[in-house]
This record gives C-alpha cells, structure tokens and sequence, in this order.
C-alpha cells in the first residue's frame, strides 16, 4: 500500500500547475516519484527508471501514462470500506448514552459524523483585530459601584511587565467568578478590548488554558448548554484513534484537476487550521479544504440525478406518430397564436414522443405563460395515437380548473372526465369503468388517480401540474403500475437553469420565455396598513369600471397569538365598504360544493369582491380581475406572492398588485416586498427567494427524495455547481456503468450515498 499519498498528490499537483518546470527538473521529480511509489507498482517503477537513466526527455505519452497509473494506485481501493467509521459515538471516551442522546439531536450518531461536523466560525486567542489576550497574575478582586450605584464586581491583572488590565463582570453571583479567582495566580484572560477608568479591560473575559493561548479554537454549532470544549475533546479523540479509518471519496484525477487536498489533509485544516488566514477562508467557505467537500457533494448528486436520466432513456415507452396535419385542426380551437416560445418547447416535446424511450420531461414558466395549452395540445398527440392522458394537479381546485378550461376549448371534441375527492362513490365507480373501457381521452384529477385504483384501458402521457409539489416516489407509482407513459412534468415555480439541473437534473427541460401577446406586466405596490383608505378607494375605481378584486388574507380566523389579519373579520370590514351584494367570502374550510358556488358567482360577475385565504393561489383563472390585494403580505412567502399576483393580469386589462403591510415588517419582510415591487420575472423572484430562504427550505429536499445538503449552498457555490455537473456528465458519457478501475471510488460511494432513495447503479 502506497505511504505518504500526500506527498505523491502535491507532486502531481506541482507538474500539473507547471509542465515547464518538470521538464527543466524531470529527474529530481522522478526521483520523488520513484521514492515515494516504492515496490507498490514494479511496472511503474521500471519505466521511471529507464526515464532517469536515459538523457532524453519524456514523451507527453509516457508522461500521461505514469500520471494516469499514479492516479490509479494512489488509493488502495481494494480494501475500500466506507463503512469503516459507522461506529457508534459511544465508543468515544467520555461519551454515554445520555450525551449520545444530545448529540443525535443534532445528527451526530457515528464518528463519521462528528468527523463532518465542521467548526462554523474560529476564534483566534490572541491579540488579532479587537480580540485582546492579557497574560498576568490577579492581584486584586472587588465588588465596586457606579455612580448610578450599579455593583460591578472588578478583578485587576498584573504581567510581568507591571501592565494592568481589568476584568469586568456586570452578571455575577457569590459562586462565581469571585469564589474561582485565587489572589497571585497566573490567569490567561481574552476577551474584546475596552476601556474601564482609563485602564484597558476585558468584559466577561474568557479564560484560557496555556494551550489555548495564541491558538485557533475551532466553534460548533451544538445543542444549547452543550461544551464547546468538551466537544473539541471527543473531535481530537475521533482524530487520534480513527484517522487512519479515513477513506478518499473523490478519484486522484479529481483532487488534481482542481488541486483540492485528499480527505485526510482537508478534515485536518478544517478542524485545526493553522493560520488564521486559512480559517477565515474556510468560514467563507473559500479555501481548497472546505471546496472539496462543497464539490464533493454537488458531484455525487449530479452524478446520481444523471445516472437516474440514463436509466430513464433506457425504459422503453411509446414511439408515438407526430402528424402535423392533424395538429393544424387544433388551432381553430384556440383563442390565440402560440408564442415562439410555446412553439420551441412543443417541437421539444414531440421530439421526445416520437421516440422508442420514455419522455421524462420538465416544463418551466413564469405565472400565465401558457405551459397548460403546450401540455393540452401534447396530450392531443397522444390521443390521436390511440393513447390516454391523466392529467394530474396538486389539489381539487387546480383540477378542476384545467377540466374546466379544457372543456371551455376543445368542447366535445375530446372525451374527458373529472375524479377527485370530492366526486360520489357512484359516478367515481362510473367514471372509473368508462377509463377502463376506453372510453375517455383526457382523465383530470389530483394525486388521487395514482393512488386510488383508477386503472386506464391504454394511457400515453401522464401531466403532472405543480411538479415541486409532488416528491419522486409519487412521480414514479405511474411508471410501477406497469403503463411506461411519457411524463410531461410543469412548474410555475420557475428558477434559474444552472439552478434546474440540482434538482430536476434527471429530466430534460424546457422554458417558456415569452408571454402571450397582448398581457401587460401587473403593475406592484406597496402600502403601510395606515393607507388602507387609499387602497380601498383604488380598488372601488376599479370595480366602478366592471372589473372585480381580490382581497386576501394569512388567516381564516382571528389568532389571539398572532397578530394577523383574518378573511372572516375583514369580510365584515370590506362588506361594509362595498355593500354585501357585492363582496363573497372563500377559505379551505368551506365545502366543495360551497367553493364552487362562490367562485361561479365571481366569475359571472354577480359579485366585485373575493375575500379569501390563500386557498386561490392556483387554479383561479378570471380575467375581469384586475386587482389584487394582499394583507399582512409581509408574511407570505415570496413565491406565494408572486403566484398570488398571477391571479390577475390575465386578459389585456391593466391589472394591479397591492402588497399591504403592517407596523412589525421585519428585515425579510422588507426584502420579499420590495423584491415584488421591483421584478415581474418569476425567474428573477425565485433567484432572490432561493438568497433569503437558502436552498433546502426553497426546495423541500427531503420530500423530494434528494440527498440533504451539508456542505454546500447552490445559489453561494453555483460556479463549484457547473464544474461539478460537467465532470459528472463527462463521466457518464465515457463511462456509464463505472467499470474503468479509476472510477471504483465513484461507484462504491455513490452506491453508499444514493442507497436510500432513487435507485441506481444496479448494473455490473
């Protein structure tokens, strides 16, 4: 087994970086090399020889060659066991099972895991910025007063240059810290400088060890209460006995390309920097050692997310026949032209349904861009070949919406029924017949069609609308009931493409960039809730000219908790504005039947005004709605903002937004408000609320069935994101089973990574 890799990896990294220098100095590097290989690769190690002894220079061939069987013994991976550090952390000196408890609150069950517990920020004990580190022997403990006779309890500190500082404590008690201070002994204190009756001071200094003086502490990030020392203890412990457990997770090659140090070396720096430049890089996780594992993780995703795309392009689906003479029957169902953009994704779509392999592809575009017509009209396609289609929405109201408008286009052209929770048991049992049967084209309904024994005589394509709603599990129960259809997947919650590939890289996608012609961009405002007289005569001026108004509201009823306006008590507020023939109220907790009626009469104008809670966030489409406001909107999402703005600006009218916000706006708050006002993009709107929430609230990672994120944050590391994309796309193209010895690492932690959710690499 190969001894000093480090070495051997830093030699490497030096020819790399400069070719030049190793052909000026070849022998001195191969006699490194040779040292260093030993008896480990007797193949290598004659032709290093032979190199030395010969007065020519290498050939870049012959280079290559003992780079690329370096890389590959770099790692003795024929006893690569991963598993080697899932040892309970019980097995640490000093830990039971009641600190084991603690710590599992926080994830740390294993030695692997403290391990990857990584220091958020170090505290450098010394005299560096404002930090001050005073060395000197107490000769002096009192309780004093203030003017304002506030007790103070002051320690005086003397080094051996008869410099004084103070220590002050505005918090203290009898048992500390008088009762620990001991007259004439030495007392290392830290702490940031000040200044108290004109001597320097440390408030509430900490005390240090004479090892920890001018030294780097690494911070944790711990349960409350728990010892930061205490738990660097059990992290030096982890280090003494279990170091050598460590296995490289990245291939040589890798480490080389982007000169990141191998396993071992990176967790030491990151744990126990020596320089306090180099921690304060890896706290803004710019330094090589924390790169790597931000890489690291991002590659191994990318790598399962495509290698789960090249499975999908191997499932065979539906060759579907793409007769464009049919399809111009369609646009005399249409209301309008199709955008270029609509046009671009369609011919993307039907290149993939004309294929033997199964579509699997995502459809992204801004609130009313007109992703429903582009998956309608591909449904067709599926129909004129003899196939069904379900079309699938997160809930009733969404559903429904889509029956409704698809009915509104293609009248009975088409064959198409509704089945959600709501429908009776007897038309439930009807309609599910007729699928069976054969006898309907089109089936809408929520997740309910997957999961509630609808069966279909012959189903094509399957649309899932809302797609981030729905995790992998659901979107895989189609493919196991045993139907293989083309998947058309569509997201109103559109976000950057470099963004897409993290969590939809195992689908193709599309965009719709365009609106259609003739809709103006909603104007956005913002009002304090002292101005809502302001707002409520804009929105009479409106109704005055027919068209009607939203009002929408956090809550259902008033929350003695929270200080949130409620749909209930305002629909009081607002009826008594308008006249209560004009306003109608809508909320969650309202039957179907009720929802329905209320929606009808909104839509047909017999009433102005909608007071509801977010339940209209989807699905509602009324293009005479030319306002919409939002109160308490500092409290809504941002991409529940912008979806709830998409609820008007749909026809050519000018439509409105007014965001109402109250005295207790937070920062956040200000942030989303203003973002609203200023962008109309939902592309631009995603971008900023993925920057406020971090990525794994914005995504819900752990109902989409990805890996959690430890390391890395996309939006921070999107440049680490493309390089670590590229390199798994590469890979997979040149090797798709990661059978090439080079790739042995890959494949055992990829299996180990992805165990647990999509399955993958089940072939060799």
């Amino acid at each position: 087994m190969l001894e000093n890799k480090s070495d051997l990896l830093k030699i490497l990294n030096l020819i790399k970086k400069d070719i030049n220098n190793f052909y000026k100095n070849h022998k001195n590097y191969l006699n490194k090399i040779l040292k260093l290989i030993g008896n480990n690769n007797l193949t290598l190690k004659s032709l290093i020889k032979d190199l030395i002894e010969s007065d020519k220079l290498p050939s870049s061939e012959e280079l290559n060659h003992i780079i690329y069987q370096l890389t590959l013994s770099l790692y003795d991976i024929s006893k690569f066991q991963l598993n080697s550090l899932k040892i309970p952390v019980t097995n640490i000196e000093g830990i039971g099972e009641k600190i084991a408890k603690t710590l599992k609150k926080i994830n740390i069950e294993t030695i692997e895991d403290i391990f990857y517990h990584f220091p958020y920020r170090y505290e450098y004990y010394s005299n560096y910025g404002n930090n001050f580190l005073f060395c000197g022997r107490l000769i002096n403990k009192e309780v004093i007063y203030t003017k304002y006779h506030k007790r103070i309890f002051c320690a005086t500190f003397e080094n051996e240059n008869k410099e004084i500082t103070l220590g002050i404590w505005f918090n203290f008690t009898k048992e500390y810290p008088s009762a620990v201070l001991q007259l004439n002994k030495k007392y290392n204190i830290f702490g940031k400088k000040t200044v108290f009756n004109g001597l320097n001071a440390i408030t509430h200094p900490i005390f240090l060890s004479d090892y920890e003086v001018n030294k780097i502490y690494p911070i944790y990030s711990l349960p409350a209460k728990f010892s930061n020392k205490k738990f660097i203890k059990y992290v030096s412990s982890c280090f003494k006995n279990y170091f050598n457990n460590l296995v490289e997770t990245l291939p040589a090659y890798i480490l080389l390309k982007y000169n990141y140090p191998d396993i071992k070396s990176a967790l030491k720096s990151i744990h126990f920097p020596q320089d306090i430049k180099d921690a304060r890089k890896i706290e803004l996780k710019r330094h090589p050692a924390i790169e790597r594992f931000i890489y690291e993780e991002l590659f191994y995703l990318q790598l399962g997310l495509l290698n789960h795309k090249s499975i999908l392009k191997n499932i065979a689906g539906i060759k579907f026949n793409i007769d464009l003479s049919k399809l111009e029957e369609i646009k005399e169902y249409l209301p309008f032209k199709l955008t270029k953009s609509q046009k671009r994704v369609l011919a993307e779509i039907f290149n993939d349904m004309s294929k033997i392999n199964q579509m699997n592809r995502l459809i992204q575009g801004d609130v009313g861009s007109g992703k429903t017509i582009v998956a309608f009209i591909s449904g067709i396609v599926a129909v004129y070949n003899g196939y069904q289609v379900a079309v699938i929405a997160p809930t009733e109201v969404l559903a429904e919406q889509h029956f409704v408008n698809f009915v509104k286009l293609f009248g009975s052209k088409f064959r198409a029924v509704l089945i959600t929770g709501s429908t009776s048991k007897r038309e439930k049992d009807f309609i599910k017949e007729l699928i069976v049967k054969g006898e309907v084209d089109f089936v809408f309904g929520t997740h309910a069609l997957i999961q509630d024994g609808v069966k279909f005589h012959k189903l094509g394509l399957a649309i899932i609308d809302e797609q981030h709603r729905f995790g992998v599990i659901q979107r895989k129960l189609l493919i196991e009931k045993g139907y293989n259809p083309d998947i058309l997947l569509m997201s109103a919650t559109p976000i950057p493409r470099t963004l897409a590939l993290t969590f939809y890289g195992d689908l193709d996608i599309s965009v719709i960039d365009e609106m259609p012609p003739g809709r103006k961009p909603v104007v956005t405002k913002a009002y304090s809730e002292r101005e809502m007289d302001k707002v409520l005569q804009f929105v009479k001026d409106e109704i005055d000219k027919g068209h009607r108004a939203y009002f929408i509201y956090p809550l259902i009823d008033e929350s003695d908790k929270v200080e949130l306006k409620a749909a209930t008590v305002n629909y009081e507020r607002i009826k008594a504005f308008f006249g209560e023939d004009l306003v109608g109220l809508l909320h969650g907790k309202m039957k179907n039947d009720e929802k329905k009626e209320i929606l009808s009469k909104f839509k047909d104008g017999k009433i102005s005004v909608l007071v509801s809670t977010t339940v209209i966030e989807v699905g509602v489409d009324i293009p005479d709605a030319t306002v919409m406001i939002i109160e308490n909107a500092e409290r809504f999402g941002l991409s529940q903002l912008h979806q709830l703005r998409g609820r008007v600006g749909r026809s050519d009218l000018q439509s409105y937004c007014i965001l109402v916000y109250s005295k207790n706006i937070s920062e956040e708050g200000k942030k989303r408000i203003n973002a609203m006002v200023k962008y109309n993009s939902g592309f631009k709107i995603s971008e900023i609320d993925l920057q406020i929430r971090g990525p794994g609230d914005f995504f819900g990672t752990k109902q989409s069935g990805l890996p959690e994120f430890k390391f890395s944050n996309i939006v921070r590391d999107v440049k680490i994101l493309q390089q670590a994309r590229n390199d798994a796309e590469e890979i997979i193209r040149s090797d798709p089973f990661l059978t090439d010895p080079k790739h042995k690492i890959i494949r055992e932690v990829l299996l180990q990574k992805w165990k647990d959710g999509i399955d993958l690499i089940k072939v060799g």
